[in-house]
């Protein structure tokens, strides 16, 4: 399996402030209070510029970016987004974009496909889940449960999770390293289980049997603000990697914003955590693990099949 090194943000979360009365008489009234009583101060949008010059000294072989870069869905946050992140994205093999909440804010932006107009060469194919490789051992699954609605939980729905099923059926024997994509994470570090819950995939517990028996993967998620690497105790197979918000002020000193590194190394994994101090940047290993697609992988996923569901 070959080296490959891949940079993970996620929750952007580009905003602009609307007085349109036209667009505020929706979900877009609360998100402009929130702006207005807040996030707007502890998003730095300043800091976007350096966050793609980060990325760039990286040289990373691909960019996965995990939903939520605008805040509203407003067709200005869209074009922001794309263009202050077009040094990412100048090539549609080696950067993957998938949707958040936020980018489907409201039931406008959801029929005007703003996301995907917008962000649709970066996805593997018009409709999810959808699989695209990275190189002959690797690829991404992607997963979507975001929709309009007035709460921030997430819903994959049960035709799109039986399609996920039925698509790695097929394509799993041809591939060595799994990355699954999804917005929502499926558990978190207990530390953050509170902070997840009202805003949770309503049906992550069905999510998370099924992924139980797909062997060994990688799950990049955001939507909870913190980055971590860690095992999902119901899904021992899985490390859980979360790129937190790169743009995010941390006056606590607690939680640094950034992304992540992630370095498949053969059959290891490195997880390094990028963060920005309030000067300089700095960086932290999260998890290092070198056999985890490795031959014990192998047992672990054929155990993993056995338990499979036929459905």
């Amino acid at each position: 399996m070959p080296p490959l090194r891949i940079v993970h943000l996620s929750d952007i979360h580009i905003w602009r402030l609307a007085f349109n009365p036209a667009r505020l008489v929706n979900k877009r009234s609360f998100g402009v209070a929130a702006l207005l009583a807040g996030r707007a101060r502890r998003f730095r949008l300043e800091r976007l510029e350096g966050v793609v010059e980060r990325v760039l000294q990286l040289r990373p072989d691909h960019v996965l970016i995990t939903g939520d870069l605008t805040t509203t869905a407003l067709p200005a946050e869209f074009q922001t987004a794309r263009e202050v992140l077009a040094p990412l994205l100048t090539d549609p093999d080696r950067a993957t974009v998938i949707p958040g909440n936020h980018d489907r804010y409201t039931g406008e932006a959801v029929r005007d496909r703003r996301f995907e107009r917008t962000f649709g060469p970066f996805a593997g194919a018009d409709e999810y889940p959808w699989l695209r490789r990275l190189d002959e051992s690797t690829a991404i699954l992607a997963l979507d449960p975001t929709r309009a609605a007035w709460s921030a939980r997430g819903l994959l729905p049960p035709s799109q999770l039986a399609a996920a099923r039925a698509l790695w059926r097929a394509k799993q024997d041809a591939i060595d390293r799994l990355i699954v994509a999804c917005h929502y994470p499926l558990d978190t570090p207990a530390a953050h289980r509170a902070e997840l819950h009202p805003k949770r995939l309503l049906n992550a517990e069905t999510v998370a049997e099924w992924l139980a028996t797909v062997g060994p993967h990688l799950y990049c998620c955001g939507h909870v603000h913190r980055a971590w690497a860690f095992v999902p105790p119901a899904i021992p197979n899985q490390l859980c990697l979360n790129a937190g918000a790169p743009l995010m002020l941390d006056r606590s000193g607690t939680n640094p914003p950034g992304f992540l590194e992630i370095g498949l190394n053969g059959s290891g994994v490195v997880a390094t955590h990028h963060f920005w101090d309030g000067q300089t940047w700095g960086s932290r290993v999260l998890m290092v693990t070198e056999d985890f697609f490795g031959p014990s992988a192998v047992a672990r996923r054929q155990s993993a099949q056995s338990l499979r569901p036929d459905t």
